[in-house]
C-alpha cells in the first residue's frame, strides 16, 4: 500500500473511533496533532483517555501503547486497533483496567 494510501486509511479509522468515542465524550475529535507534521498528541482528543488507534494487516498493538507511553499526558492510555476486515479493539493497562472495574463493582 502506498504512503498516502495507508495514511488515508489511518486517519479514516481515527475519524471512525472519534465518532465512537463522542457518544460518551461529545468532544471527542480526531487529534490536531494528526494534521501537524510534529504528530504530538493523541490519535483522538477530547476524552478521557490518550487514545492511540492503529489499523492495518497486523497492527502492532504492543508498539502503539509504547509509542503513546513516550508522547502522553498524564491521561491513561487506550489503543484501539483493527485488523483489516475485522472488529476493533480496546486495549489498555493492567492499572487502568483494575481501577475501572474497581468503579463498577
Amino acid at each position: 500500500m502506498s504512503g498516502k494510501r495507508s495514511r488515508d486509511k489511518g486517519a479514516e479509522f481515527e475519524r471512525r473511533i472519534a465518532k465512537v468515542l463522542k457518544e460518551i465524550w461529545p468532544e471527542a475529535r480526531r487529534g490536531v496533532g494528526q494534521y501537524q507534521s510534529s504528530g504530538n498528541g493523541a490519535d483522538v482528543e477530547g476524552t478521557a483517555f490518550w487514545v492511540e488507534c492503529k489499523k492495518g494487516a497486523r497492527p502492532n498493538i504492543q508498539g502503539a501503547f509504547k509509542q503513546a507511553l513516550a508522547a502522553r499526558d498524564d491521561r491513561p492510555i487506550l489503543v484501539v486497533s483493527m485488523k483489516d476486515r475485522d472488529q476493533p479493539l480496546y486495549t489498555m493497562d493492567e492499572e487502568t483496567f483494575l481501577s475501572l472495574v474497581t468503579l463498577l463493582y
